[in-house]
């Protein structure tokens, strides 16, 4: 239902960041495809697939029109689809 809303954060990302975003990691700049929204530090996004499917929500750690690095990390992970799997064991 968030990822549905126009005014919401979006951050969309490839396939691999899809996957090492669900079993718990962290966004780096190098696999985000496209950001709706506010790019500023602090700031919470959803995190959705290249299909609009919500993965779950991040905070932005660090300002995104400023990163130079491919490989640093910019959306810290919160809460995402693969939380409830990890906690069943």
């Amino acid at each position: 239902m968030i990822a549905e809303r126009k005014e919401s954060n979006k951050i969309m990302v490839d396939e691999k960041t899809e996957w090492l975003f669900i079993v718990g990691r962290d966004v780096f700049r190098r696999g985000i495809l496209n950001v709706i929204g506010s790019r500023k530090k602090d700031a919470y996004t959803v995190v959705v697939n290249k299909h609009g499917e919500c993965l779950g929500f991040g905070r932005i750690v660090r300002n995104l029109d400023e990163v130079k690095g491919e490989g640093e990390v910019v959306v810290k992970s919160v809460s995402d689809i693969g939380d409830f799997l990890r906690r069943e064991r």
